[in-house]
């Protein structure tokens, strides 16, 4: 993980996180590799036993008052300690006046002290969003990620084999791109992965023979979408008579991104086949199954019941 600076976080204009740069300016250089924060609560109380200096530490209304109702000495040896301990950056919110020796403790060790006008609640509501996005587990994967039927679909295969012209189709069809060519996965907490496109990239699609159009100017903004959760990854192969494919559908693959099994589908391409169709075909069915209806297990269902029935009679 790259992590990211506390600079990058005054220089936010996407999340509303609103902030200033008022001590330690020199250590805006400073990472954080944590998504998490922390609220100072009893740490300010002087228990650094509970301080996680890694984090973003905040403090609100009761952490200031706090401080400044204790005695001028009592208050300098906690926000000593404080910085002792390397803390990444503070963050005060509510626009509260900082007592001038927490002023000073982080100028002296480079601590970028931060504030925001927020009150507490809504700048952690925004903080914790940006972190999580931004320092994320992220990969790129080759491919076209569509929005089709709703569910998120990653559609994959060898170069040239037809996933832009299936994608073309498919939009046509009323479904939306999300991103063609390079797909920028991102893990979001511990069970779902969005793909998004790229700036550079964002709503173009290649198609061989034309070359790159801008899908969002061609058929209006219903027809794309900036992210997707990934639910479902379509598979293009080779068409190969020596190779068995699945007939009956009962075998269920998986593919594994990031640390995560998604339901995998693999759909061979050949020369007459409607694979756009097929496509849309097997996100209907992958619907069905999240429903729990399993049109295959149900058909083996039916012949084993009738297998049964005719060796009793």
């Amino acid at each position: 993980m790259n992590g990211i600076t506390v600079q990058e976080l005054t220089d936010d204009s996407v999340y509303g996180l609103e902030l200033e740069v008022i001590s330690g300016s020199k250590g805006l250089s400073r990472k954080i590799y944590n998504p998490r924060i922390q609220k100072l609560g009893l740490v300010i109380t002087g228990r650094m036993v509970y301080l996680h200096p890694h984090r973003v530490q905040i403090l609100g209304n009761i952490e200031i008052s706090y401080l400044r109702s204790l005695p001028e000495e009592e208050s300098n040896r906690i926000i000593k300690e404080l910085c002792a301990n390397d803390v990444v950056c503070f963050v005060v919110t509510r626009n509260l006046k900082v007592p001038s020796y927490f002023l000073q403790g982080t100028e002296e060790k480079e601590i970028p002290l931060l504030r925001t006008r927020l009150i507490t609640s809504l700048f952690l509501e925004r903080i914790t969003r940006f972190l999580e996005e931004r320092l994320a587990p992220a990969t790129t994967i080759h491919g076209v990620l569509m929005d089709i039927l709703g569910i998120g679909v990653l559609i994959m295969g060898r170069p040239g084999i037809g996933k832009s012209e299936n994608a073309l189709d498919l939009i046509m069809r009323g479904n939306r791109l999300v991103v063609d060519d390079v797909v920028l996965v991102k893990k979001m907490g511990v069970i779902d992965l969005y793909g998004e496109s790229p700036e550079m990239i964002r709503n173009l699609l290649e198609i061989r023979g034309i070359g790159i159009v801008d899908i969002r100017r061609l058929f209006g903004v219903s027809a794309v979408r900036n992210k997707k959760k990934i639910d479902f990854v379509i598979e293009l192969l080779d068409w190969d008579k020596d190779v068995e494919c699945e007939r009956l559908g009962l075998r269920e693959d998986v593919y594994s991104l990031l640390g995560l099994d998604l339901p995998l589908v693999r759909i061979p391409v050949s020369s007459g086949r409607n694979v756009s169709a097929i496509i849309e075909l097997a996100c209907r069915n992958h619907i069905l199954k999240k429903q729990g209806i399993n049109t295959a297990v149900e058909l083996e269902g039916k012949i084993l019941r009738t297998m049964e029935e005719a060796t009793h009679q």
